[in-house]
């Protein structure tokens, strides 16, 4: 009588609710309770698994062999560096000349605009050799007559600041460059530093002829009754180096002094805004009529 009974309990749904109870405590029980015996439990089932464990294990190196330590001294590691140095040079050459690229377009954009349309040409130079015991040594640009260069062509920086005119010294594919503080003179006119009032005529603006100093400077001395400050900017207004270069920037007044003999006069000291040696690129202006 009782083993029928125990067959039905194994097959009804008596057994189901039990185990279903049993797990839903087991889930609910402390981690503490559960521990002692499961570890037993998990050492009876690892027993069968073992060997088909062990054949997985063998089956996986067979497929895929364990690979050896690293070894920075390999051979194949030390190509592997050799590459990456190569490749992080490349990137920093092309990063650069991209940024030389980018200066270039805009420093012709600048210049561009300049232009009136009258025949002129722009030529964008390297300087491939300076004098290395001057600083306002004379320089060398690769560019030359089959570029349409000639003597006198001036040299701008930046869109508007004038570096140096092309010497007598000029062959097919190269000429020499004078810079701008080595001129014999240069007209300019002085604006004041936050910039020039277009209903202001220029004859306001006070004019002066700069002259070269042995410190890399101009010194002029002007003569006019209005207001001078450190700072003023000194622009082009010589019509020798033609229309396109007038309005060029060329330097700031850095001293004002008095004169004693000229009592309305006084004597201004300007520093160039650039030089040759700051730059490793120039854009020279070819215009017809421009000095010789």
């Amino acid at each position: 009588m009782q083993a029928p009974r125990f067959i039905r309990f194994l097959s009804g749904r008596r057994l189901d609710w039990s185990l279903a109870l049993l797990a839903l405590a087991a889930s609910l029980a402390p981690v503490g309770a559960l521990r002692p015996w499961t570890s037993d439990l998990a050492r009876l089932v690892s027993v069968p698994l073992a060997p088909v464990s062990h054949f997985g294990v063998f089956l996986r190196a067979r497929v895929r062999p364990e690979q050896a330590a690293f070894d920075p001294r390999a051979p194949e590691t030390v190509a592997l560096e050799q590459e990456v140095r190569q490749f992080r040079a490349l990137y920093e050459q092309a990063r650069l000349e991209n940024e030389r690229l980018e200066r270039s377009i805009t420093a012709l954009a600048a210049v561009r605009a300049r232009l009136d349309g009258t025949g002129q040409r722009l030529a964008e130079a390297s300087i491939v050799g300076t004098d290395a015991s001057r600083r306002d040594g004379a320089a060398r640009i690769n560019a030359g007559i089959r570029h349409g260069l000639r003597a006198g062509s001036v040299a701008l920086v930046s869109g508007d600041i004038l570096v140096g005119v092309v010497g007598q010294d000029l062959g097919a594919l190269s000429a020499s460059l004078i810079p701008a503080t080595k001129l014999p003179s240069l007209g300019v006119r002085l604006y004041p530093p936050q910039g020039s009032d277009p209903s202001t005529p220029l004859s306001a603006y006070p004019g002066a002829m700069l002259k070269p100093t042995t410190r890399g400077t101009w010194s002029a001395d002007v003569a006019s009754t209005q207001p001078l400050s450190l700072g003023m900017v000194a622009r082009l207004a010589d019509d020798r180096f033609g229309r396109t270069a007038l309005g060029a920037r060329v330097g700031t007044v850095v001293a004002i002094e008095p004169i004693e003999k000229a009592p309305l006069a006084r004597r201004v000291e300007i520093a160039p805004l650039a030089s040759l040696g700051d730059h490793s690129t120039v854009i020279v202006v070819v215009e017809s009529g421009a000095p010789e």
